[in-house]
């Protein structure tokens, strides 16, 4: 069902885009296949379309230039660096000497190949309602199955989850989890997280999540772990803070200061993530990296 619709409830259908079903020769300047860590794993048989749209395009039209979009790291997938070496070169295999992007320079260094660009958000669209009330609160959004533990650092959130519950009679609102707020759709979703006054990213091997981005434009000061590129625009006591990784009880405590006592420098900070964000995370540079790698690749 992935390859046959566009999920609304994730994000409106954007207008310049034709949604095909399969390729036609001749139609297209560039393909742009996707890959991640998942593709090496031989339970989940993801890495049959982009191996086969790649046969497929070499085949009927090599003229065609193909580039990789990598999503992933190889950290924190697989339990040894010996493993973890395999799976880097199942991917490097599958993207065979192909231009890869990738989305953060510790991700291009932990596959030691690839190209960063880092994604780049229209800020009219990812903006809070001018009616919008910052409630005391303090929300996360990761996906709560898939991959390693590591990857996403589950085990992490949890543990501050209950340290917040316990200790300090907090609840951290983690988005489309049980017992927690479940978005019907991309408005209901949007609303309530430029409600909430922080966000907590909890991630050791996600380069660059979305989500905390779309956080930092809905004015929420952030709270996120070091891993890829994040001390390269979130600055401590400005626009939200860096915690060392997997330290629950001052993660914990943290969060509890800014949605009680520090709230006032929460929504100070949540203004600033949206400068950050509107200012490291522009649509205008995001062009201009892609314009700048196609023509370095002949492509343009």
């Amino acid at each position: 069902n992935y390859t046959r619709r566009w999920d609304e409830r994730a994000r409106p259908l954007p207008d310049n885009v034709e949604w095909v079903t399969h390729f036609e020769a001749g139609k297209y300047d560039l393909a742009i296949l996707n890959v991640d860590q998942q593709c090496s794993s031989p339970n989940m048989n993801k890495a049959i379309l982009p191996k086969q749209m790649k046969q497929a395009i070499e085949e009927t039209d090599p003229a065609c230039p193909i580039i990789f979009i990598n999503h992933a790291t190889p950290d924190g997938t697989r339990e040894t660096e010996y493993i973890s070496e395999i799976l880097k070169k199942e991917i490097l295999d599958i993207v065979d000497g192909r231009p890869m992007v990738v989305n953060s320079h510790q991700a291009a260094k932990d596959w030691g190949y690839g190209h960063p660009i880092i994604h780049g958000m229209d800020p009219e669209f990812f903006k809070p309602r001018e009616d919008t009330i910052k409630e005391p609160r303090a929300v996360t959004f990761i996906t709560g199955a898939g991959v390693g533990d590591k990857y996403y650092n589950r085990s992490y959130l949890v543990a501050v989850i209950e340290e917040l519950r316990e200790k300090y009679g907090i609840k951290l609102h983690w988005v489309n989890m049980d017992g927690n707020f479940c978005a019907k759709n991309f408005k209901e979703y949007s609303e309530f997280i430029a409600g909430s006054a922080v966000y907590f990213n909890p991630t050791f091997a996600s380069p660059m999540p979305r989500s905390r981005t779309e956080a930092m434009l809905y004015e929420c000061a952030i709270i996120t772990t070091p891993q890829h590129d994040a001390d390269t625009f979130i600055k401590d006591g400005y626009n939200g803070f860096i915690v060392p990784h997997n330290n629950v009880e001052y993660t914990a405590k943290l969060i509890d200061y800014l949605v009680k006592d520090g709230y006032k420098l929460a929504v100070e900070m949540g203004k600033n993530a949206r400068k950050t964000a509107i200012e490291k995370f522009s649509p205008e540079r995001y062009r201009d990296d892609w314009i700048s790698f196609l023509k370095e690749h002949k492509i343009l």
